[in-house]
Protein backbone atom coordinates (compact mmCIF):
# COMPACT_ATOMS: atom_id res chain seq x y z
CA UNK A 1 0.00 0.00 0.00
CA UNK A 2 1.48 3.34 -1.08
CA UNK A 3 0.91 6.02 1.60
CA UNK A 4 1.96 9.69 1.36
CA UNK A 5 1.85 12.00 4.39
CA UNK A 6 1.46 15.77 4.35
CA UNK A 7 1.49 17.97 7.45
CA UNK A 8 0.03 21.47 7.48
CA UNK A 9 1.10 23.34 10.62
CA UNK A 10 1.85 19.87 12.06
CA UNK A 11 4.99 17.77 11.97
CA UNK A 12 4.11 14.21 10.96
CA UNK A 13 6.11 12.11 13.40
CA UNK A 14 7.06 8.47 12.98
CA UNK A 15 4.64 7.65 15.84
CA UNK A 16 1.70 9.11 13.88
CA UNK A 17 2.81 7.26 10.75
CA UNK A 18 3.05 3.97 12.65
CA UNK A 19 -0.40 4.54 14.22
CA UNK A 20 -1.84 5.22 10.76
CA UNK A 21 -0.26 2.04 9.31
CA UNK A 22 -1.72 -0.03 12.17
CA UNK A 23 -5.19 1.39 11.54
CA UNK A 24 -4.84 0.83 7.77
CA UNK A 25 -4.61 -2.98 8.11
CA UNK A 26 -8.39 -3.41 8.10
CA UNK A 27 -8.78 -1.04 5.16
CA UNK A 28 -6.02 -2.90 3.28
CA UNK A 29 -8.09 -6.10 3.46
CA UNK A 30 -11.17 -4.33 2.07
CA UNK A 31 -9.60 -2.50 -0.88
CA UNK A 32 -8.52 -4.69 -3.82
CA UNK A 33 -5.15 -4.34 -5.53
CA UNK A 34 -2.60 -1.73 -4.49
CA UNK A 35 -4.52 1.36 -3.37
CA UNK A 36 -2.76 4.70 -3.08
CA UNK A 37 -3.44 6.73 0.05
CA UNK A 38 -2.74 10.35 0.81
CA UNK A 39 -2.96 11.47 4.44
CA UNK A 40 -3.16 15.22 5.15
CA UNK A 41 -2.93 16.35 8.78
CA UNK A 42 -3.86 19.97 9.56
CA UNK A 43 -3.68 21.95 12.82
CA UNK A 44 -5.86 25.00 13.44
CA UNK A 45 -5.92 26.53 16.91
CA UNK A 46 -7.28 23.75 19.16
CA UNK A 47 -8.58 21.37 16.49
CA UNK A 48 -6.83 18.79 14.36
CA UNK A 49 -8.13 17.65 10.98
CA UNK A 50 -7.24 14.44 9.15
CA UNK A 51 -8.12 14.05 5.48
CA UNK A 52 -7.41 10.63 3.97
CA UNK A 53 -7.87 10.00 0.26
CA UNK A 54 -7.81 6.43 -1.10
CA UNK A 55 -7.53 5.76 -4.84
CA UNK A 56 -8.10 2.21 -6.08
CA UNK A 57 -8.98 1.03 -9.56
CA UNK A 58 -11.31 3.75 -10.84
CA UNK A 59 -12.71 4.84 -7.47
CA UNK A 60 -11.71 7.64 -5.10
CA UNK A 61 -12.78 7.58 -1.47
CA UNK A 62 -12.26 10.49 0.93
CA UNK A 63 -12.59 10.50 4.71
CA UNK A 64 -12.35 13.78 6.67
CA UNK A 65 -12.52 14.07 10.44
CA UNK A 66 -11.96 16.95 12.83
CA UNK A 67 -11.08 16.21 16.47
CA UNK A 68 -9.12 17.52 19.43
CA UNK A 69 -5.99 15.44 18.79
CA UNK A 70 -4.24 13.86 15.79
CA UNK A 71 -4.90 10.21 16.66
CA UNK A 72 -8.66 10.72 17.11
CA UNK A 73 -8.84 12.59 13.81
CA UNK A 74 -6.96 9.80 12.00
CA UNK A 75 -9.15 7.13 13.61
CA UNK A 76 -12.37 8.93 12.64
CA UNK A 77 -11.24 9.56 9.06
CA UNK A 78 -10.23 5.91 8.62
CA UNK A 79 -13.57 4.73 10.04
CA UNK A 80 -15.39 6.87 7.47
CA UNK A 81 -13.15 5.52 4.73
CA UNK A 82 -13.85 1.92 5.78
CA UNK A 83 -17.62 2.53 5.68
CA UNK A 84 -17.32 4.00 2.18
CA UNK A 85 -15.21 1.04 1.01
CA UNK A 86 -17.71 -1.49 2.37
CA UNK A 87 -20.59 0.39 0.71
CA UNK A 88 -18.70 0.49 -2.60
CA UNK A 89 -17.94 -3.24 -2.52
CA UNK A 90 -21.53 -4.09 -1.56
CA UNK A 91 -22.82 -2.22 -4.60
CA UNK A 92 -20.67 -4.39 -6.80
CA UNK A 93 -21.87 -7.61 -5.12
CA UNK A 94 -25.58 -6.81 -5.15
CA UNK A 95 -25.95 -6.08 -8.84
CA UNK A 96 -28.36 -8.58 -10.33
CA UNK A 97 -27.04 -10.60 -13.20
CA UNK A 98 -30.25 -11.42 -14.97
CA UNK A 99 -31.24 -10.71 -18.53
CA UNK A 100 -33.11 -7.53 -19.24
CA UNK A 101 -36.85 -8.00 -18.65
CA UNK A 102 -37.89 -7.10 -22.17
CA UNK A 103 -36.24 -7.83 -25.47
CA UNK A 104 -37.36 -8.30 -29.05
CA UNK A 105 -37.67 -11.35 -31.29
CA UNK A 106 -37.95 -11.11 -35.06
CA UNK A 107 -40.84 -13.02 -36.60
CA UNK A 108 -40.24 -13.95 -40.25
CA UNK A 109 -42.95 -15.20 -42.60
CA UNK A 110 -41.45 -17.23 -45.46
CA UNK A 111 -42.79 -17.87 -48.93
CA UNK A 112 -41.73 -20.99 -50.73
CA UNK A 113 -40.08 -20.46 -54.11
CA UNK A 114 -41.81 -22.20 -57.06
CA UNK A 115 -38.58 -23.27 -58.77
CA UNK A 116 -36.70 -24.64 -55.76
CA UNK A 117 -38.61 -26.10 -52.83
CA UNK A 118 -35.58 -25.93 -50.51
CA UNK A 119 -35.15 -22.16 -50.78
CA UNK A 120 -37.32 -19.97 -48.57
CA UNK A 121 -37.49 -16.19 -48.95
CA UNK A 122 -38.84 -13.97 -46.14
CA UNK A 123 -41.73 -11.82 -47.31
CA UNK A 124 -42.54 -10.13 -44.01
CA UNK A 125 -40.63 -9.40 -40.80
CA UNK A 126 -42.00 -8.10 -37.55
CA UNK A 127 -40.28 -7.40 -34.22
CA UNK A 128 -42.22 -8.69 -31.23
CA UNK A 129 -41.52 -7.62 -27.64
CA UNK A 130 -40.68 -10.32 -25.11
CA UNK A 131 -42.22 -9.31 -21.79
CA UNK A 132 -42.23 -11.24 -18.52
CA UNK A 133 -45.79 -12.43 -17.77
CA UNK A 134 -47.83 -15.41 -16.66
CA UNK A 135 -49.60 -17.76 -19.05
CA UNK A 136 -52.98 -16.22 -18.18
CA UNK A 137 -51.71 -12.70 -18.97
CA UNK A 138 -50.30 -13.93 -22.29
CA UNK A 139 -53.64 -15.49 -23.25
CA UNK A 140 -55.41 -12.24 -22.34
CA UNK A 141 -53.00 -10.20 -24.49
CA UNK A 142 -53.39 -12.61 -27.43
CA UNK A 143 -56.70 -10.95 -28.35
CA UNK A 144 -54.92 -7.62 -28.88
CA UNK A 145 -51.99 -9.15 -30.80
CA UNK A 146 -52.10 -8.45 -34.53
CA UNK A 147 -49.82 -11.33 -35.51
CA UNK A 148 -51.95 -14.01 -33.84
CA UNK A 149 -49.23 -14.99 -31.39
CA UNK A 150 -47.62 -13.69 -28.19
CA UNK A 151 -43.99 -14.29 -27.32
CA UNK A 152 -43.36 -13.89 -23.59
CA UNK A 153 -40.96 -14.83 -20.79
CA UNK A 154 -42.81 -17.14 -18.42
CA UNK A 155 -42.46 -15.83 -14.85
CA UNK A 156 -42.57 -19.31 -13.26
CA UNK A 157 -39.97 -20.98 -15.51
CA UNK A 158 -37.97 -17.91 -16.66
CA UNK A 159 -38.07 -19.31 -20.22
CA UNK A 160 -39.36 -17.85 -23.46
CA UNK A 161 -42.77 -19.27 -24.45
CA UNK A 162 -45.13 -18.68 -27.37
CA UNK A 163 -48.94 -18.68 -27.24
CA UNK A 164 -50.71 -18.78 -30.62
CA UNK A 165 -54.15 -19.33 -32.10
CA UNK A 166 -54.38 -22.53 -34.13
CA UNK A 167 -56.33 -22.77 -37.41
CA UNK A 168 -59.10 -24.73 -35.64
CA UNK A 169 -59.61 -21.77 -33.23
CA UNK A 170 -58.00 -23.38 -30.17
CA UNK A 171 -54.90 -21.99 -28.46
CA UNK A 172 -51.43 -23.50 -28.71
CA UNK A 173 -48.46 -23.14 -26.36
CA UNK A 174 -44.82 -23.64 -27.35
CA UNK A 175 -42.53 -24.32 -24.36
CA UNK A 176 -38.84 -25.28 -24.45
CA UNK A 177 -37.82 -28.57 -22.82
CA UNK A 178 -36.32 -28.44 -19.36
Amino acid sequence: MDVDFTGRQVSVTSGLQEYTFQRLRKLEKLLPGQPKLHVVLTAEKRSRTAEITAIFRDHTLVGIMEAGDDRSAIKGALDKLERQAVRQLERKRTKKRRPKPTSNITLNVFQSSRTDHDERVPIESERLPVKPMTLEEAIASLAAAQSGLVVFRNIESERVNVVYRRPDGKLGLVEPES
